[in-house]
């Protein structure tokens, strides 16, 4: 019964702020737990074998490298080869395909992603060079800007 009276003589003040403690204690949890699934997820991602082909042969070869004296060598493709990032070319520039008129009726609103272009000799590069950067044109690498 003594503690009924204590309770009720509680001033409503008081209660508001054990409320907002908790609540800030259960926000704070759920920030750390959030960020530990954001750790351990990074973590997890970087030890993939494709974003780890230096480790050894078979890592490299799926990441579509070449193993050469212990080392893998990604930048290795030669010109005319597939590409979507200039460095994974020799020459450092993944030339963009033909574009549709489509194509380029959409690249004036925003750049193009997911395309796929072949590797650019370096006997050519000169000024200017239309590139692809990693899977994606606009117009400042189609040097229209």
């Amino acid at each position: 019964m003594a503690q009924s009276i204590i309770s009720s003589q509680t001033p409503p003040s008081e209660k508001k702020h054990r409320q907002s403690s908790k609540d800030l204690f259960k926000l704070i949890i759920a920030i750390v737990i959030i960020g530990l699934l954001g750790v351990g997820s990074g973590y997890y991602y970087s030890q993939l074998p494709k974003n780890n082909p230096q480790k050894n042969q078979s890592n490299c070869e799926q990441a579509g490298g070449d193993w050469e004296n212990e080392k893998c060598l990604l930048s290795n493709r030669l010109t005319g080869e597939e590409c979507i990032d200039g460095g994974q070319c020799q020459s450092g520039i993944c030339f963009p395909p033909e574009l549709t008129e489509e194509q380029i009726a959409e690249l004036a609103e925003k750049p193009l992603t997911d395309i796929t272009g072949t590797c650019y000799s370096e006997e050519l590069i000169e000024e200017c060079v239309k590139q692809v950067n990693n899977g994606t044109v606009s117009l400042e690498s189609l040097c229209y800007e």
